[in-house]
């Protein structure tokens, strides 16, 4: 403001200046990074500090300073100082500069020059924020695209700003996401940490990598991953989140299947020495049982001890199909073909109430199943569904034949791509929530009551289709039914009929049999029982003996019969060895359970017998391979 006691007028302005007001603010602006200029009522420079490097102060004073507005703005600028010449309130604008490839934003501060109570002139202070701007700009635009979830939050609990990337993960729109305390939206078990890590972060404590569970529109929630800072300052958070929610079901899938590994891997170690135990217990009981036809009460005890051995062997079969260790006979067959053959046996299954609906797809491909196991699965799936379902419902079998493509494997951790058979089955039960539908596959998972049923089902299920390289998945919620949906690799090829074998009806002979068995108390019923049928028998405790056995033995052998897990030499590489020696010897294969790598050895046509067995049923595999 220019002093009145000087008798400064506006006609008098520039007497000022030249008497010594322009020295006054040279010494007072001339190392100032902003323009400061004067003008008059007439919009004329009067004064200026400096100005760009184009021009020059001489240059510049006496002109309108509107020529140091771009063209597009000098309406702007007109009228804006014209409005601060009226009324005296002081503004502030900006106008932008472009030429030799460079964009110039500046800010102008205009504010009257008072004399006598009369607005006599301007004063403009021209500040550069082109960088400034520049930077706003950059922040904006990362803002808006990141594909990070970007936040910044009060002190007292609500989003400032959400950037478009958190709306569009969590299904909201942004002004809702600000007009209510951000906790509103937390899961409420995820709350109290929350509100830690909050507490934390404006007392100064960065938060890294902490998750918590935010609601999406749909009502499901998603997990999130955050990093956060406080400004020191305004207590405002800055605070960066990715959504991990696929990364952890990705990881609690994994974690599942490797569980479901090792338990199967357990599984198949238990089932194998219980397998062996089992069989001594069948063995001696069955020998035993000829001396007690006399006692009917001794026989009573022999029977019971009989079929509690059998119900342990069917539990021991179950774990074996869980760990995927059962030996397969695979032939290519028409999945339509096979359910409609058991459809008898399903409806048999399920009471009156409970409708059966097969909806089978036409030109189904062809898939490499063991018949029997495959009928296995699709029993244990139809009795789940019906255990499901209290009184009435409906259950719908279907077989579809599809392509998983990768796409749908990103959403599958469990899917592999390729062409596969598929095949359904729903219930409309009382379905079951996701805690549940984590463990349905566990052997000895069960939500039933005490004393109905082992756990063991779906567990068998999972094994046999794990087994035949398929895949398997549940989805369900309450009160919505369940629906089961398995993928069986696709076929090619015809359909190859099953071969039925002959059942011999003499189970006696006079051969000579090779016995590899290490387990002493099965190696010695098998050597009652064989004595006992007519055979003639060279026992051995492990493949190393059998094959030295042989080589000393001077007469024919005629058929060897091979537990798969020996010491020294398993099973396949006994009868590697023993081949050398009788390239004519027939083998049968005995089994608690068969690992991958001796499986693997098999001959294509090996006979292989699983224990526990009957004894019968060794008398009569071991005519049928003699006698083929």
């Amino acid at each position: 403001m220019i002093s009145r006691r000087e008798g400064v007028t506006e006609d008098a302005l520039g007497v000022w200046l030249r008497a010594g007001g322009s020295e006054a603010l040279d010494f007072a602006t001339g190392a100032a990074a902003d323009v400061v200029g004067i003008t008059d009522r007439q919009l004329i420079v009067r004064y200026v500090n400096w100005t760009a490097p184009s021009l020059t102060r001489e240059g510049v004073i006496g002109h309108s300073v509107l020529d140091l507005s771009p063209p597009d703005h000098r309406e702007l600028a007109r009228k804006n100082y014209l409005h601060v010449l009226e009324t005296g309130a002081c503004i502030s604008f900006e106008v932008t500069f472009e030429g030799d490839g460079q964009v110039l934003k500046w800010m102008v501060r205009a504010g009257p020059i008072r004399a006598d109570g009369q607005i006599v002139g301007l004063l403009t202070i021209s500040t550069d924020v082109t960088s400034q701007r520049r930077a706003e700009a950059d922040r904006d635009r990362f803002f808006s695209l990141s594909l990070d979830m970007l936040v910044v939050a009060s002190p007292t609990g609500y989003f400032r700003r959400v950037n478009p990337s958190f709306g569009g993960t969590l299904g909201f729109e942004l002004t809702e996401l600000t007009s209510r305390p951000f906790l509103d939206f937390v899961h409420p078990e995820d709350k109290p940490a929350t509100q830690v890590a909050f507490d934390n972060v404006r007392h100064g404590i960065p938060v890294i990598d902490f998750e918590n569970r935010y609601r999406h529109s749909s009502g499901q929630y998603r997990v999130l991953s955050w990093r956060a800072t406080c400004d020191p300052i305004t207590k405002d958070i800055y605070a960066v989140a990715r959504d991990i929610t696929a990364t952890r079901e990705m990881e609690s899938q994994l974690r599942h299947a490797q569980k479901m590994e090792a338990v199967g891997q357990l599984a198949g170690g238990v089932a194998h020495d219980f397998n062996n135990l089992l069989q001594a217990v069948l063995a001696n009981v069955e020998l035993a049982m000829p001396y007690a036809e006399r006692s009917a009460e001794l026989m009573d005890r022999l029977t019971c001890i009989a079929d509690a051995a059998d119900r342990a062997a069917a539990l021991t079969k179950g774990l074996l199909a869980f760990s995927r260790r059962q030996p397969l006979r695979l032939a290519a067959l028409d999945l339509n073909a096979l359910i409609y053959g058991i459809l008898k046996l399903l409806r048999s299954l399920v009471p009156e109430s409970v409708a059966i609906e097969f909806l089978a797809a036409e030109q189904l491909p062809h898939v490499s199943v063991d018949r029997t196991q495959m009928e296995q699965v699709i029993v244990n799936l139809v009795i789940n569904a019906r255990d499901a379902m209290e009184t009435a419902g409906k259950l719908t079998l279907q077989t579809r034949a599809v392509e998983v493509d990768e796409q749908f494997c990103e959403s599958k951790s469990w899917a592999k791509p390729g062409r596969w058979v598929q095949l359904s089955v729903t219930d409309d039960g009382q379905g079951m929530p996701a805690a549940v539908q984590s463990r349905v596959f566990e052997p000895f998972f069960t939500t039933k009551g005490p004393h109905h049923g082992t756990g063991l089902g779906l567990a068998i299920v999972y094994g046999i289709v794990r087994q035949h390289g398929g895949m398997i998945d549940v989805e369900s919620e309450p009160g919505k039914g369940a629906t089961f949906t398995i993928h069986l690799p696709a076929a090619a090829g015809a359909v190859h009929e099953v071969i039925t074998e002959r059942i011999p009806s003499c189970t006696r002979g006079e051969e000579t049999i090779l016995l590899a068995e290490d387990e002493t108390a099965v190696r010695r019923g098998v050597e009652l029982v064989l004595t006992g049928a007519g055979y003639r028998l060279i026992s051995a405790s492990n493949g190393s003996e059998a094959v030295r056995l042989v080589r000393e033995h001077q007469g024919p052998v005629h058929l060897a019969i091979l537990d798969m897990v020996m010491p020294e030499l398993n099973g396949p590489e006994t009868w590697h060895e023993l081949q050398a020696l009788h390239p004519d010897l027939r083998v049968l294969f005995v089994s608690g359970y068969a690992d991958g790598r001796a499986r693997e050895r098999l001959p294509p046509d090996a006979n292989l017998l699983a224990k526990p067995f009957h004894m019968h049923d060794l008398l009569v595999r071991i005519r049928g391979v003699l006698d083929a």
